[in-house]
């Protein structure tokens, strides 16, 4: 408050009459009864009709009524107002009577009213301090004529110096309701933007009213894509999202784009969603990971970030681990293969042919130069089986030596000496891998695709680092296959089961366990030197579907990504947040994902699957002692396997035990079927020997005075050998007959739910 203000507000004082000027225009005489120095302003109390009233009136209003208080501190000259007595004769009442207005018609008297010719006089004078009453609730009322007065005598323009004195003189409540009535008029200039906006939308399409929704959301967000020029991070996990384009199929289909990756950490999925009042708005899910990939970026991008930095630790002696996650159709495998949509197959874009390309860039060096041999392998892991794609998908097994330390056994290892010696293996080993068709995917990947280069000192056997980049097969629900077949439904099974063990590993890899569950799958066997030692390293890349028709699998796909990386709140202040828009068109923002307690239950049906499938780690199949086998003893143990207690509702109830004994049931088939197929190797290898012992025998007949005899004995010694073989052989077969019998059966009912 300034020193003037100070001295005004000095000459007033508690008990003092003041004049003031209500909200409809009467001047009046009130009294003082406080003094607010911080609001520059003075609490008045008056009597009307018998009734106590008061107001609170500025300092500026008092002035300009009260000049003659204020003698001792203004003057005319520096701003003062100073009122005609003739003014304050006409406009100036105290007993209670009213002022007279130029756009009323009817003119109202008080107790002691003046005479007609007093009233008249006062209608013709011109109202300045009347007009200014009121301009907020009637703006325009200095212009408008009162039909009452002739031309001559109408109110005269308020000039400049007037329009201040009247802004000065609205109280608190006329400047509120000017407030209310600017903040209208914004809200209809902005209603009328959006209008326009929507006007610009496609409305030909179902959902037009959510995308007009994501595109005004978006214009909020503060974009700072990801570009190559940023610094690449060191982490023991690093994982990543990648948005790939909507497709022509997707457009066809009028779907809209509800995915948005405004900068290199955050991820936002807009979810549509309508009330119970059917208003529709949109549910922000936000998610932060360590890279974003916009779907503008191409794959140079992607490997700049993710599997270039696993390549320094490559060098280093480590076993690094890349893979791709997803949905089918969601670009796994052109991001680690390349483009296999055109004629000619462009694999040098790959994350495959780049990593390649950048370990002999790292060999061409000085300091190792002439060091190391580069080795390449290319297996597939199908279901349990494991093939070669080097020798025309020949069966792998996958066994831990004496060591324990696993080994492939019988793979086929290439030896190149450049990037184009890869890229025909790459090439060799794409064309023969396993796919199938799906409600997803005409063209799905059925299988987990590994191909790992290794290196090797010179002259020696003994591996150096291997680097291992994984395409996983497509992660969509049994449901979304749209199929009954046990072959689909047991590849469903398998798929789950090994992704779920792989983010299991990761996570404990993450945690510095002691304790890594690589045996729960077959792929996390093979993985096993990439999740042991202290510098292991490992990069998901998280593809996404940036559809609508994709939203639910886009959510679960980030929501294993986010469990794998397990950000804690602590970890996502330290990174901080951008500027993002709060509640948009209905929809509410949480940091992080939300995991409901259905998602909760989910996630615990997965790890209860996990240990059923891991119930018997130590593989014994009980032979049936009947030379026909007979039922195998162990198969309907299964059904009893089941747990003590379960809340979940009964129909879940049913669909998670018909789910768990199919999966159990898978299991001890594919146990079952690797020994018979080894025991059936063991013979096709023993048939050379067997076919020399019988010749051997044989000879001993062409001698003239051979001992008959003995040829006779050594020949029943020898069927009987054979006999032993073969009759657990066909045991081993009858078993597991029935176990493929027990497993269609299975399949049958978790088919029927």
């Amino acid at each position: 408050m300034s020193s003037n203000q100070q001295q005004l507000l000095a000459c007033l004082h508690t008990g003092q009459t003041v004049d003031i000027q209500r909200s409809n225009g009467r001047i009046h005489q009130a009294v003082i009864t406080q003094i607010n120095n911080e609001t520059k302003s003075v609490t008045v109390e008056w009597q009307e009709k018998n009734e106590g009233k008061g107001k609170e009136v500025d300092l500026d209003a008092i002035l300009s009524l009260n000049p003659n208080l204020f003698t001792a501190v203004t003057n005319p000259s520096n701003g003062a107002v100073d009122h005609d007595a003739n003014n304050n004769n006409s406009d100036h009442y105290t007993n209670g009577g009213t002022v007279s207005h130029p756009n009323r018609r009817t003119k109202q008297q008080g107790a002691g009213a003046a005479t007609d010719s007093d009233t008249s006089r006062k209608q013709t004078q011109p109202p300045v301090v009347v007009a200014a009453s009121r301009p907020a609730v009637v703006p325009t009322a200095a212009a408008q004529v009162n039909p009452d007065v002739s031309p001559q005598k109408q109110q005269p323009p308020v000039t400049a110096a007037q329009q201040a004195q009247i802004d000065s003189n609205k109280s608190k409540v006329v400047k509120e309701i000017e407030r209310i009535a600017a903040n209208r008029e914004q809200r209809r200039i902005k209603q009328d933007e959006r209008r326009q906006k929507l006007s610009e939308v496609d409305q030909s399409i179902p959902a037009w009213e959510f995308q007009a929704m994501v595109s005004e959301y978006r214009q909020q967000l503060d974009v700072k894509l990801l570009a190559m020029n940023e610094p690449q991070k060191d982490l023991k996990i690093c994982v990543c999202v990648r948005k790939r384009p909507i497709t022509k199929k997707e457009l066809s289909k009028k779907d809209i784009d509800v995915l948005t990756i405004p900068n290199k950490e955050l991820v936002i999925v807009h979810l549509p969603k309508v009330k119970v009042d059917l208003t529709k708005y949109i549910d922000n899910q936000k998610f932060r990971f360590d890279y974003g990939f916009h779907e503008t970026c191409n794959n140079e991008l992607v490997y700049h970030f993710t599997a270039q930095p696993l390549v320094h630790s490559l060098f280093q002696g480590n076993n690094p681990l890349v893979f791709a996650y997803g949905q089918t159709g969601s670009g796994k495998t052109y991001t680690m293969g390349g483009d296999l949509s055109q004629r000619d197959v462009d694999f040098s874009k790959g994350i495959y042919a780049l990593t390649a390309n950048d370990i002999f860039r790292h060999l061409n060096k000085s300091q190792n130069k002439g060091q190391f041999d580069v080795y390449c392998t290319f297996f597939e892991i199908y279901c349990t089986k494991v093939f070669d794609l080097f020798n025309e998908k020949k069966r792998l097994r996958v066994l831990e030596d004496h060591k324990n330390l696993v080994q492939v056994v019988g793979k086929k290892e290439e030896q190149v000496e450049s990037v184009e010696d890869v890229m025909t293996l790459i090439r060799r080993g794409m064309s023969v891998r396993t796919s199938g068709t799906t409600s997803a995917n005409e063209n799905s990947s059925r299988s987990h695709a590994v191909f790992q280069i290794t290196l090797k000192k010179k002259n020696t056997t003994k591996e150096y680092g291997k680097i291992s980049l994984i395409d996983l097969a497509g992660s969509e629900r049994g449901r979304d296959t749209q199929t009954s077949d046990k072959t689909t439904l047991m590849e469903g099974a398998q798929i789950n089961k090994s992704l779920l063990t792989l983010k299991e590993c990761i996570r404990s890899l993450g945690r510095n366990a002691e304790h890594v569950p690589f045996r729960g799958s077959t792929l996390t066997k093979v993985l096993r030197d990439s999740f042991i030692g202290e510098r292991s390293k490992v990069c998901m890349i998280a593809m996404v579907s940036p559809g609508n028709s994709d939203a639910e699998h886009t959510l679960n796909t980030l929501r294993y990504a986010d469990r794998v990386k397990e950000l804690n709140v602590d970890e996502l202040k330290q990174r901080g947040g951008g500027n993002l828009p709060g509640q948009a068109m209905g929809g509410h923002d949480d940091m992080g994902q939300v995991i409901d307690e259905e998602d909760e239950m989910d996630d615990d049906d997965d790890i209860d699957d996990l240990a059923g499938m891991n119930i018997n780690n130590n593989n014994q199949v009980n032979v049936p002692t009947s030379r026909f086998g007979g039922q195998p003893s162990n198969i309907p143990k299964l059904q009893q396997q089941q747990p003590a207690s379960n809340k979940r509702p009964a129909g879940q109830n049913k669909k998670s035990d018909a789910s768990r004994k199919f999966e159990e049931a898978i299991a001890r088939s594919q146990e079952i079927e690797d020994l018979t197929l080894e025991s059936h190797n063991e013979l096709i290898d023993d048939l050379p020997q067997i076919v020399a012992n019988h010749q051997s025998l044989l000879d001993l007949s062409t001698n003239m005075n051979y001992d008959r005899d003995e040829y006779a004995k050594q020949l029943i010694n020898l069927i009987d050998s054979q006999q032993q073989h073969l009759t657990e052989l066909r045991n081993k077969a009858l078993q597991m007959r029935e176990a493929v019998a027990y497993e269609d059966l299975c399949a049958k009912g978790l088919s029927s739910k």
